[in-house]
């Protein structure tokens, strides 16, 4: 018996290796046919015969659940679907289906139908009809995305449930059901249930192109195969093929319902400066539109290939993702071409998966124009899946005098890396409490921007950093003895006179609580606060102030008082809070993405601050840019629109900072970090919320430190630390980042009263507070209030140095004193702008529990070793408790003059400018410093000067005015 049972196995494992890549699927976009010349592609341009199934593209939702044609003219008028459904006469054996959904469609109306019974079995039965009706042989679902573009965290389940009705019902009519969903991991832990999925679909359409685009601001390939040798960070590892494919099948997708998508078109891009033309170049936005798909950033292959065939384009493949790239001017395109096509079917097979899908055919070389025969693309896949002969590589032409076959390498080839010793056991003093920190794992340290980076084992220490280099050994330089280096002022100071900032949000709704939950602009504490944001207002799609509370704020003197409290203490720094946690992403959107919209939203809310009402500045939440009803062109708009909002504010000397979302899944999607760094003061990066109900199971909300238990790279990410290497990685200076904590506590309902630790299986939300009356949902106030009552258990996790606490039915994560003080040595130790209270309201405002007034907040202060002096202005003489390893000494101190000394990279003050530099911007664009060619300022029109926008050129270039770039020394008038 055991004998039969090795050997079935072994016939299973040899079955599995030669498993067949034997399907093509191909979609065909059904607007092609309103193209004009070479572009028009109708349904008799199809050969049936180069594809196992053809996909027609596009059908629609409604809002009762049935399916809807989008294009009645051209779809049953002009006998779109008959005409399709008789390319069986040309091929019997080709299946032929019909595509839901797609990116213009959006998740909102699915996410309804899906995760209603109701509306997902009337939609099952519309399904079924339609495809009958017709004569499609299947249906494919098109969801972009479940969870994510106006979907709910509820979609992941809804998803598969609509996938389990659907396939029951299609098997009762012999109907086939694929879908097509997105490619990297990000999304499918987000979206997607893998093995549920593996359950009821016949194959899965894999989206692996799209992977990078002119909203990267830089240019990359649209699908490359494998990454480049720098793209080691956690999102841009994932960004390509290979990366996805191994995702879905760790994640428990059987190899043999897979099928690549590879795409028949690419990318374009508008190329900063027509001297760096090489992967991961600046660009400024999409490249030119074609002919006939007329949309900047996309070209179809037809004209990909009739433009290379016209000449002046130098065409590179990269070896190392396996992908051509070509450039002429300042046009950069990636493309596939026929050989890079085949080594994508090549792995396919290698892998042993179902098959290829084809996006989209109407986007080939119908014709054969270009002179490489009929469909190049669509055949060169046929090719590879049933020929037998393999494919050569054809020679690459360029136009200029570099070599004909040409790699080029992305980052310099040196990766050698300083990394922080194996064991770093470090003893944190915080005022007279002592805590000593687990070891972290080794780190490689990467230089965010020029300027410094502050050793994070060693305050004493810091490295001349060059901007996306390994730190190097050698750039390691020391403070004198005793001194510390401050990474805000970049200069080397006693401990006690850092600056660290603390954020204090409060919003707007708190005054209408009830009884001790009410909480009023009256109870802030301004000298608790280096600044107080005021969460109240947001901005129409048109780009028009919009009040959240009118009421409070201009009736009942709510922008009044707030002023007032800025006016009385003159050391706080009050901004305004905009924020579209309420609206998604839909109106900022559509504001960002129209130019003049744009310049009314500046004009608007500039008004609003230096005339109306006169604040210190604006805090902008977009919660989240491309996500929540948002586009793919959110990420360059949002830096566009920062950027001229920023240009406005400064001249005024106001602030601006943006609220972010924590871990840097978000970086891919939403976050330019590199060029939002260039143009906000600071970014309260709101690290809570890291686990909650949606998980499924208890989870600490803020953890410092990872677990180590966590089973996926994604889980691992889910802390504080983590969190704070990502935003450095990605390029934010440490000294521009605020660590966002919060007041609120998560609750959730317990499955089973006898498991109670971390990871333990929940129900849903937990109980609501009696103040902020949201399940699921206490203030630290409330949380404290219940556990006086009795009946908690309240634990310290050592490991991810946070507490939580539980009864027989709930469960709570929340953020605690000491778990504060010792995220304030983490922000010291990392060099951070400080440390900011999010939900200030929620806070124990007026003592009831007993540990003093606001104790949340007090305890961010004493993390920062900030002394709170309640008198305005402070005294001249101030003792300072200075923590020192394992002793506590008092030190006397006269405050600092009140004329700042300038510095090259301070973000929160305009500095004193040298005598040779201008003291306002003479233009638009870049100043170059008179003393040094190799030095450049970023200048604001008609702006006051300011020396924290400085830049250098690396490895002996310098400024060319001329073309506003760092060029070669012997191309450069330095005089």
């Amino acid at each position: 018996m055991k004998a039969a049972l090795v050997a079935g196995l072994l016939l299973i494992s040899i079955a599995s290796i030669n498993a067949a890549t034997d399907r093509i699927v191909c979609y065909f976009g059904s607007w092609a046919t309103y193209r004009i010349g070479n572009g028009k592609f109708d349904v008799e341009n199809i050969n049936p015969n180069l594809c196992t199934h053809i996909i027609y593209t596009f059908v629609g939702l409604d809002t009762k659940g049935n399916v809807k044609i989008l294009d009645n003219w051209l779809d049953v008028s002009l006998s779109g679907y008959s005409r399709f459904v008789q390319l069986k006469q040309r091929n019997p054996k080709v299946k032929l289906m019909v595509a839901i959904g797609g990116w213009n469609e959006g998740s909102a109306t699915y996410s309804t139908m899906a995760n209603s019974d109701l509306l997902r079995a009337v939609f099952v039965e519309s399904a079924v009809s339609f495809v009958k009706r017709y004569g499609f042989d299947g249906f494919d679902v098109d969801w972009e995305y479940p969870t994510l573009r106006g979907g709910s965290v509820d979609d992941r389940v809804g998803f598969i449930k609509l996938l389990r009705d659907l396939r029951a019902r299609f098997d009762q009519e012999g109907l086939i059901l694929s879908i097509a969903t997105a490619a990297t991991g990000d999304y499918l832990r987000s979206a997607y249930d893998a093995p549920e999925i593996n359950k009821y679909v016949h194959f899965v359409n894999l989206m692996a192109y799209d992977l990078h685009a002119y909203w990267d601001a830089q240019t990359g390939a649209n699908a490359p195969m494998y990454p480049n040798s720098w793209e080691t960070g956690y999102t841009t590892s994932m960004l390509n093929v290979d990366a996805c494919v191994r995702a879905w099948l760790a994640a428990g997708l059987s190899a043999s319902k897979l099928n690549l998508g590879v795409p028949v078109y690419g990318h374009t891009f508008k190329l900063s400066s027509t001297l760096d033309t090489r992967i991961g170049a600046p660009t400024i936005g999409p490249g030119d539109a074609g002919p006939y798909t007329l949309e900047p950033g996309t070209l179809s292959y037809l004209e990909v290939c009739e433009k290379l065939n016209a000449g002046g384009y130098s065409v590179v493949f990269s070896n190392e993702q396996q992908v051509p790239y070509a450039y002429r001017d300042n046009q950069w395109i990636s493309y596939d071409s026929a050989y890079s096509i085949g080594l994508k079917v090549q792995y396919a097979k290698r892998m042993n998966l179902g098959g290829v899908m084809v996006w989209s055919i109407e986007s080939d070389d119908a014709r054969g124009i270009c002179g490489e025969g009929e469909h190049p693309i669509t055949s060169a896949v046929y090719k590879e899946v049933f020929g037998t002969t393999g494919i050569t590589q054809p020679p690459v032409t360029t136009t200029t005098q570099r070599p004909a076959t040409t790699t080029t390498t992305q980052r310099p080839a040196t990766t050698t890396t300083t990394t922080r010793p194996a064991t770093t056991t470090t003893t944190v003093t915080s005022r007279t409490t002592t805590t000593t920190t687990t070891a972290r794992p080794n780190q490689k340290l990467v230089c965010p921007a020029s300027g410094y980076l502050r050793d994070p084992t060693n305050c004493s220490q810091f490295y001349q950093c060059y901007p996306g280099l390994p730190v190097q050994s050698n750039w390691l330089l020391k403070c004198p003895t005793n001194l510390y280096f401050d990474a805000v002022t970049n200069v080397c100071t006693y401990l006690f006179e850092t600056d660290y900032k603390v954020f204090c949000f409060f919003n707007n709704d708190a005054p209408y609580r009830v009884g001790n939950g009410r909480v009023t602009l009256d109870d802030i504490k301004p000298a608790y606060c280096t600044h107080i944001v005021y969460s109240s207002i947001t901005l129409t799609s048109a780009g028009a102030l919009q009040l959240l509370d009118s009421y409070t704020d201009v009736t009942n003197g709510g922008f009044t008082k707030f002023q007032s409290i800025c006016q009385r203490n003159a050391q706080v720094k009050c901004l305004i809070g905009l924020n579209s946690a309420l609206s998604g992403s839909k109106m900022f959107s559509s504001m960002v993405n129209d130019t003049a919209v744009r310049q009314t939203a500046v004009q608007t809310l500039v008004t609003f601050l230096t005339q109306q009402y006169r604040f210190d500045g604006l805090d902008f939440y977009w919660q989240y840019p491309v996500l929540k009803g948002g586009n793919p062109e959110d990420r360059s708009n949002y830096v566009a629109f920062l950027s001229e909002l920023s240009a406005n504010l400064h001249m005024y000397g106001l602030l601006l900072t943006i609220s972010v979302a924590p871990t840097n899944d978000y970086f891919m999607s939403s976050y330019d970090v590199p060029n939002l760094a260039r143009y906000v003061d600071y970014f309260n990066v709101m690290a809570f919320d890291l686990h909650n109900y949606w998980d499924g199971k208890t989870g600490h909300q803020t953890p410092l430190y990872r677990s180590g238990k966590e089973s996926t790279l994604f889980e691992a990410q889910l802390n504080v630390d983590a969190i704070v290497a990502g935003w450095i990685a990605e390029g934010a200076p440490a000294s521009k980042l605020i660590l966002g904590i919060t007041a609120t506590a998560n609750v959730l309902k317990l499955y089973s009263a006898a498991d109670n630790g971390v990871g333990a299986r929940t129900s849903g939300r937990g109980m609501a507070g009696p103040y902020t009356t949201t399940e699921g949902t206490m203030s630290y106030h409330e949380l404290c209030l219940e556990k006086l009552k009795g009946g908690w258990t309240t634990v310290l996790d050592r490991t991810q140095q946070t507490y939580y606490a539980y009864t027989s039915q709930y469960w709570a994560t929340y953020e605690e004193v000491q778990p504060v003080l010792l995220k304030g040595s983490f922000i010291i130790s990392r060099g951070l702008g400080g440390m900011a209270l999010v939900g200030l309201e929620n806070d124990d405002v007026h003592n009831q529990c007993g540990n003093g007034y606001f104790p949340l907040l007090t305890a961010v202060n004493n993390a920062l070793n900030r002394v709170i002096q309640e008198n305005n202005p402070p005294p001249t003489t101030t003792t300072i408790t200075t923590p020192r390893p394992g002793t506590t000494t008092t030190t006397t101190t006269t405050p600092k003059p009140t004329t700042t000394t300038t510095t090259t990279t301070t973000t929160s003050t305009t500095t004193a400018s040298p005598a040779v530099l201008p003291a306002y911007c003479p233009k638009n664009g870049y100043v170059r410093d008179p003393t040094n060619c190799s030095v450049y300022y970023r200048c604001i029109p008609n702006g006051a000067f300011f020396t924290t926008w400085r830049y250098t050129c690396l490895n002996g270039l310098q400024f060319n005015l001329a073309s506003s770039t760092c060029d070669y020394p012997n191309r450069v008038n330095c005089n």
